[in-house]
């Protein structure tokens, strides 16, 4: 098991066991062609990987499924409160690059980042309104309303990836645990199939 296969379950097996639409986590630029072997392989099961920043020799990767994150950025709440925060969308790819743009940027943290994240709508408000006024709750998230029944869902997921990091350290490949197949089609830098890697 390498490095990355496990950074890879840990951070995003509860998105990979269809339990969350995306999930983000820090890799080394080093790991970028091992990530690029599970990009093509979780890409036949609508999977996507793309860097959204760059900071030294770190790479920041968000992974998501294309259905459930198009079906989250579709929902009327959620893409009113993101036209709110200057989003104009029209698909997918442009909701993600705009958020790209962002985090490149130098202004302050897009914490509407808990949107593309699969975080619910009124924990991302209430979080961007007062981080600390009214919090019931930490666990993937902060909470700010109905904390027992976000409780159950930290406790899916904290399940969830104690089986699959289980899993890994007794030998199964994460591609097993999950039945992928490495996908034949060739990495392109415009693909949004693939992981985007920077220059240098």
């Amino acid at each position: 098991m390498s490095e990355t296969e496990y950074a890879l379950g840990f951070h995003c097996g509860i998105t990979f066991a269809g339990l969350k639409a995306a999930s983000l986590f820090w890799i080394r630029r080093d790991q970028t062609a091992a990530l690029r072997y599970y990009a093509r392989c979780f890409a036949g099961k609508d999977f996507r990987f793309t860097v959204l920043r760059e900071q030294d020799k770190k790479l920041l990767i968000y992974v998501f499924h294309r259905p459930r994150l198009r079906a989250i950025l579709e929902d009327g709440a959620n893409r009113r409160f993101l036209s709110g925060c200057g989003y104009a969308y029209s698909d997918i790819e442009s909701a993600v690059d705009e958020l790209k743009k962002r985090l490149e940027g130098e202004e302050k943290f897009p914490h509407e980042i808990g949107i593309f994240l699969g975080y619910p709508l009124e924990d991302v408000a209430g979080f961007m309104r007062d981080p600390c006024k009214g919090v019931c709750l930490s666990g993937y998230w902060k909470v700010y309303a109905d904390p027992d029944g976000k409780a159950k869902i930290f406790e899916r997921y904290r399940r969830c990836s104690c089986c699959i990091c289980r899993k890994l350290t007794e030998g199964t490949p994460l591609t097993a645990i999950f039945k992928t197949e490495t996908s034949k089609k060739e990495d392109s830098e415009d693909d949004h199939d693939r992981v985007l890697v920077g220059n240098g």
